[in-house]
């Protein structure tokens, strides 16, 4: 094909992609008739601003606020420096250095001490130290001064064999640049890095992030000590990340502004995950490749609300695309043990990781180094990176995956009838055609918060010479892993496949560079400033895009937080005694302490009011000191619902309507538009 027949080919191509994909519905922005398209939501945000973005960004009535922040960003920023000099060291150590340019030495340094600093902290809790903050100052201190002491202290007569300037893998001139796509464009970024940073200052919003991803570390934190957790079956599974959350609250003091912070050191995943697309791309073609797949990536509205939700995908996504990176390196074993390392780390963070980063990057370095020695290298790295959680598992449930491999390791308090619970939801049932091409199409089209940048670019990497690039077609292959992985065996939620999208925008990187022409540099440039401008005005209309409200208002605000928990919080004190929650799960805002449970695991409501008389039931619930009962009829009903978890059938109005009529509750004043009731606990004394 000639290529002007080409150009015509492409240009079609990506104006039917474009059109097709600005006409893609949103079902979740319906409110009372049709779901507005992506062009309908865009139109409404360029000419209706006051209605989407300002109440988002300064609250209704207006605030300005970022004064609150610096705590925040105090605490997280200290815990960044600290992972950077200690991954730095680390690196330096076993010499996986040397053919890192120093960019590239800071990215990978950091994410290396990330992991280090996860696994310390791990450690620490389960020998129960946690309070003896010593266990954390001294160690810091000590990485500062040895980071110096290698800074400025070098042996004399002794030359460093690490690579000092870059020196690309595949060098050749940078065409696109020479014709206008400079360095400035990485500039770019900063909008989509800033919204990240900022919103990941805010309290948590997602349920998950309440319900175990922030709220685990508070009780590992409240209580001293890592224990296995009976109420949560979430909070025993790996949580590499969720640790940083909890070193974050040990150096803050404090359990509330730590989880803030620790939410903003999960958000710099996000960037470190752009700066390696960034310097990826430059090694592997040009500086063009690296912008264009930095701000691919670091603009898809998923990966923002992800990062600044407190969500751990983004801290996968860096882990694996940095371990593909590693490999791509010269063949070096620091280079290979370095991809080993991170690869291990995306298994802490995430167990299904050892399915879709540790197994396929151990059959790449089989058939690409030959090599056993290679391989057991690379498998021992990555048993360094997320060992201690399998042995902590082993120890605390006699599962080490619990509660996943049930069938093959048993494990505390999991039963026949949960894991029956567990696969029900967790396990895909669909595996007809018509299911695959509708999923296939939410990867590439029709999921509501991708980007029109990524999938159009990545197809072009395999254009003209690169269609004859190995990598390439390795880096597609294994996006097309990944997505198979998150087809067959998970229950195909959309962010679950996240963690790949670093491989298909290095891609897009790669296809952005497929000619020189001008016509195309004009309609690259053109691309990304239509794509990125929608990019983020779709990721900056949500509601957790409150940068600007004061911290304080948003802990308390009815809007930000369940008013049931609000109110809650503001009337029960020290002497009401403990909260039982019945159906919530997602505790984390409450300032008092708190029973609850899971959908999954044994309703503690149940167990301590089933086959009990009135008095057996006050019994029970005097001996744990709770004041208060709440329940949460809404999310009962929820978890009920066809295709959802599921909840035990004890829990019905007629349970609490007889512990009412028998004086062993009284119910609270309700509020308007919620079915939820909170109930006080009658003592012996008031009967």
């Amino acid at each position: 094909m000639n290529h002007r027949r080409l150009a015509a080919v492409v240009v079609l191509g990506l104006l039917a992609y474009l059109a097709a994909f600005f006409a893609v519905s949103l079902p979740s922005l319906a409110v009372d008739g049709p779901a507005p398209s992506r062009f309908g939501l865009l139109w409404q945000l360029v000419w209706l601003p006051d209605q989407w973005l300002t109440p988002n960004w300064f609250g209704c009535p207006s605030e300005f606020s970022l004064v609150d922040r610096l705590p925040v960003l105090a605490v997280a920023s200290a815990v960044v420096l600290w992972a950077a000099l200690l991954g730095w060291l680390a690196v330096g150590l076993v010499r996986a250095d040397r053919f890192l340019d120093r960019l590239e030495l800071w990215v990978f340094s950091t994410a290396v001490g990330l992991s280090l600093l996860s696994t310390w902290t791990l450690l620490l809790g389960l020998l129960g130290v946690l309070s003896r903050t010593w266990l954390f100052t001294v160690p810091a201190a000590a990485t500062v001064f040895l980071a110096m002491l290698k800074k400025f202290v070098r042996p004399k007569n002794k030359k460093s064999d690490r690579v000092t300037a870059f020196q690309p893998t595949n060098p050749r001139t940078d065409s696109l640049e020479s014709v206008g796509l400079s360095l400035q464009f990485a500039w770019l970024a900063v909008p989509f890095v800033a919204m990240i940073v900022l919103a990941a200052m805010l309290p948590p919003l997602d349920f998950d992030v309440r319900e175990y991803h922030l709220q685990a570390p508070k009780e590992f934190f409240l209580h001293g000590a890592i224990h296995f957790l009976p109420h949560n079956v979430y909070a025993n599974m790996a949580l590499g990340t969720e640790m940083l959350s909890l070193l974050s609250m040990v150096v803050a003091g404090q359990w509330w502004l730590g989880a803030l912070a620790g939410k903003t050191v999960i958000a710099v995943f996000t960037v470190l995950a752009a700066a390696g697309l960034f310097l990826a791309g430059r090694r592997l073609h040009s500086s063009t490749a690296g912008i264009v797949a930095m701000l691919a990536y670091v603009s898809v509205p998923w990966v923002v609300s992800i990062a600044s939700g407190g969500l751990v995908e983004g801290a996968s996504a860096c882990y694996l695309f940095l371990a593909v990176y590693a490999l791509l390196l010269p063949k070096d074993g620091g280079a290979l043990g370095l991809a080993g390392y991170l690869a291990g780390a995306a298994v802490a963070t995430k167990y299904p990781a050892a399915l879709f980063v540790v197994a396929p990057l151990g059959v790449w370095v089989a058939c690409d180094r030959r090599s056993i020695r290679a391989v057991a290298v690379f498998l021992l790295a990555a048993a360094l990176g997320c060992g201690l959680w399998f042995g902590k598992n082993w120890v605390q449930t006699g599962n080490p995956t619990y509660p996943l491999l049930y069938e093959v390791f048993d494990g505390r308090t999991w039963t026949d009838a949960k894991q029956r619970q567990w696969n029900q939801v967790h396990r895909p049932h669909d595996f007809s055609a018509a299911t695959l091409a509708k999923d296939v199409g939410r990867v590439t089209l029709t999921s509501e918060w991708l980007s029109p940048l990524v999938v159009p670019l990545a197809a072009l990497a395999f254009l003209a010479a690169g269609r004859r690039d190995r990598r390439r077609w390795a880096v597609l292959g294994y996006f097309v892993f990944v997505v198979a992985v998150w087809w067959l065996f998970t229950h195909r939620i959309d962010r679950f496949w996240i963690p790949a999208m670093p491989l298909l925008a290095l891609l897009a990187g790669l296809g952005a560079c497929w000619t020189s022409q001008r016509w195309w540099r004009v309609t690259l440039i053109v691309l990304l400033l239509v794509g990125l401008t929608a990019n983020f005005l779709i990721a900056s209309a949500g509601r957790g895009n409150a940068w600007f409200v004061p911290l304080d208002r948003l802990r308390h605000e009815s809007g930000w937080i369940d008013p049931w928990h609000e109110y809650l919080n503001a009337h029960l004190g020290p002497s009401d005694g403990a909260l039982l929650l019945v159906g919530d799960a997602t505790p984390f805002d409450l300032t008092m302490p708190v029973f609850y449970n899971t959908c999954f695991d044994d309703c503690l409501f149940e167990r301590w009011v089933r086959d009990k008389t009135s008095d057996e039931v006050r019994a029970e619930l005097s001996s744990r000191r709770i004041g208060h009962v709440f329940v949460d009829w809404d999310e009962i009903v929820r978890y009920r619902s066809p295709g959802n978890y599921g909840f035990t059938e004890f829990v019905r109005p007629k349970v609490l309507d007889r512990l009412v009529a028998e004086g062993v509750l009284e119910p609270l004043p309700s509020i308007s538009g919620r079915s939820a009731r909170a109930y006080r606990v009658v003592s012996e004394s008031r009967r």
